[in-house]
């Protein structure tokens, strides 16, 4: 029986589908807000924050000592650098330290991609939010701010000048970006026509399987609306560049095994690569992929985590899996369509309906915040408005917030 260390913030399906594996002994790094993913038993150390490493490590340190562990699993954003500087303490296998750090502080990402000539959009560090004025003149305004590590649409900011700089940073929803103790960079906003993802797997250095989907909209653009992708035949001469930048992007970062999610913009002067993690990506990335080729991310993620071997093998297609992140405005759900009404439609793979009647979400939401996923197949590119076009009839939710009583989906691509 393996002996497994997860550490991990947020991600619920990563905590399920390993305490669910029957050769493995885990034990779980967490903070209190996450406690429940865990069943009863579970060997738990509790922590501030996974991101303060020094906490990690010593939480680590009292583990091995109860259960000693050969492998470290961090299938979160946030967890990414932590897992990597175990594993370089500990001299465990998987990515060290440089490799999770390059993958997960977007600042060191840019560096290293700039310094093999892959495409980024301009950049500089911060290190204050007051620091923007200066990086805006060699940048040019408008800039967006973010900050170097985590996730979600929700810290990163487009700055129009320095007036709405100030006006930007004193609501209280940018709280967490004015105090949280990580670095903050700038990138010049660039006019984005299209944003694709690549999703991939590496084994032994080389990428073994990469697919292509190109999303509804830019994400920024989509928050707090809808959010989703469809995948790209490999036939398409867009879907081969954007494979060739992950290849490119997963040798300049230099993973050796592991799953990726890469984001890239296409603007008015080409392509531009956005950034890259070494995890699966969310939503319904997976459900996507799963259907669409077979190839279930998370199991590989897992697989390649604690030293099973894999064996990807890619179905050629056509068509096109569609997964659409089904809108969650902020307030009370008081009702909502349920999955069986979506199933109902033709076109529909499967859908999870995540949100019930009486969940509340407060504050701004963002690109993780979602009320379930609809995956549907579409056989041409002009059935893809059409199959979204019946989920935006079909599903509605109903809140208590007046301003957006009943919202329905809304909003598809036009390829």
């Amino acid at each position: 029986m393996a002996g497994v260390l997860l550490v991990n913030s947020n991600c619920r399906t990563g905590a399920r589908l390993l305490q669910d594996r029957p050769d493995v002994r885990l034990s779980v790094i967490t903070i209190e807000k996450y406690r429940h993913f865990y069943d009863p038993g579970t060997d738990v150390e509790l922590v501030d924050s996974v991101a303060d490493l020094t906490g990690v490590r010593l939480a680590a340190l009292r583990i091995r000592e109860r259960h000693p562990f050969d492998w470290v699993v961090a299938p979160s954003e946030w967890s990414v650098q932590a897992g990597g500087y175990l594993r370089s303490y500990l001299g465990l296998p998987g990515p060290g330290y440089e490799v999770a750090n390059a993958f997960s502080n977007k600042f060191v990402m840019k560096q290293k991609l700039a310094a093999a000539g892959l495409p980024v959009t301009a950049f500089r560090r911060l290190e204050a939010l007051g620091d923007t004025v200066e990086a805006a003149r060699h940048l040019g305004w408008p800039v967006v701010v973010k900050r170097v590590c985590g996730g979600g649409a929700g810290y990163v900011v487009v700055v129009r000048d320095a007036d709405h700089l100030r006006e930007v940073f004193a609501e209280d929803s940018r709280a967490a970006m004015r105090t949280a103790p990580f670095p903050l960079m700038a990138e010049r906003l660039v006019d984005i026509e299209a944003e694709y993802h690549c999703d991939g797997v590496v084994v032994d250095g080389q990428v073994r399987f990469a697919a292509v989907s190109r999303y509804f909209a830019p994400v920024l653009d989509s928050v707090g609306g809808v959010i989703g992708s469809y995948t790209l035949p490999d036939h398409d001469p867009e879907a081969r560049l954007i494979a060739d930048l992950h290849t490119q992007v997963v040798d300049a970062l230099g993973l050796h095994d592991g799953v990726t999610h890469l984001e890239v913009l296409k603007s008015p002067s080409g392509y531009l690569i956005g950034e890259i993690a070494c995890r699966p990506g969310g939503g319904g990335i997976t459900d996507q992929i799963r259907h669409q080729y077979g190839v279930d991310l998370w199991d590989t993620f897992l697989d390649l985590a604690t030293g099973i071997g894999v064996d990807v093998a890619r179905a050629p297609r056509d068509d096109h899996m569609i997964q659409y992140m089904l809108p969650r405005p902020a307030g009370t759900v008081t009702a909502i369509t349920s999955r069986d009404e979506i199933l109902r439609l033709d076109c529909v793979v499967d859908a999870s309906i995540t949100t019930r009647v009486g969940d509340t979400v407060r504050g701004p939401v963002d690109s993780s915040t979602y009320a379930g996923v609809v995956v549907m197949r579409a056989a041409t590119a002009g059935d893809i408005d059409r199959s979204i076009a019946a989920v935006d009839a079909a599903f509605h939710i109903d809140v208590t917030d007046p301003a957006r009583t009943t919202v329905p989906a809304g909003g598809g691509p036009t390829p």
